[in-house]
């Protein structure tokens, strides 16, 4: 059953990939100053969510700090007190953790929350996103690339929209080919059973009946991303119910 109705902001209101981002500003993605822009501007928010190897939740997109802070070093080895010390772009922003996301937020405007797990299983990082958002007063969902934490995110927050985010694969050789298909085609969706799939706009030339949007007769609720000029707009537009977007301002 999906649980998305049809007056949603996820079907009305575009949502702003990362904040409202703009580096010749020196407000980089992910960061408090770019949140705080897309709720001055009245957006939905995306933003992404790791896990510190002490366990606490930051926003974070790459694996890696390198493009975002020039530090060669994974992410995941991050311990908490560090957050505050590393710049994001040389800019005044540091790595935010999600509480401090949260708090600044407080309902304002909804958000939409991809889970970072390259691990098959979910584990700590999806249970513990699950108590704090279960204590959130705000509207919000959450999305993955991971099937599995998917599943678990769908089944733990029973009241909250999942997604699946997904792209095509095709051209990653290093994948199985299998899996690359199941990937590319959402064929994993029958077992996770989402409300909606993210998917890559670029990637919508000859869409696949499984991403038919609800506005064209179909019975999915289909975000593309990410949407960054009228091209890219103009796709979503015709093949998808709602769009992620950054660099411009639908």
């Amino acid at each position: 059953m999906n649980r998305i109705e049809k007056d949603s902001w996820l079907l009305t209101r575009p949502i702003a990939h990362r904040g409202l981002h703009d580096r010749s500003r020196g407000i980089p993605e992910n960061s408090m100053g770019a949140f705080q822009a897309a709720m001055d501007a009245g957006y939905p928010i995306e933003l992404d969510i790791q896990m510190t190897a002490d366990g606490e939740l930051f926003v974070l997109h790459d694996w890696d700090l390198l493009r975002m802070t020039g530090i060669q070093r994974m992410s995941a080895a991050l311990h908490s007190r560090e957050l505050k010390r590393i710049a994001l772009m040389d800019t005044e922003h540091t790595i935010p953790r999600l509480e401090e996301v949260l708090d600044l937020v407080r309902g304002r405007v909804p958000l939409l929350i991809e889970v970072k797990n390259r691990r098959s299983p979910a584990g700590r990082l999806e249970r513990r996103l699950c108590a704090r958002m279960r204590e959130y007063d705000g509207e919000f969902a959450v999305q993955s690339f991971n099937p599995f934490t998917v599943r678990f995110m769908r089944r733990n927050l029973p009241e909250t929209p999942v997604g699946q985010l997904s792209d095509d694969y095709s051209g990653k050789k290093e994948i199985p080919w299998a899996l690359r298909d199941a990937l590319t085609n959402c064929r994993f969706n029958l077992w996770t059973r989402p409300d909606f799939i993210s998917y890559n706009v670029r990637k919508m030339k000859d869409p696949r009946p499984f991403l038919t949007p609800l506005h064209r007769g179909g019975r999915t609720v289909v975000l593309g991303w990410t949407v960054s000029d009228e091209r890219t707009k103009a796709r979503a537009e015709l093949h998808c119910d709602n769009m992620i977007f950054e660099g411009i301002r639908p």
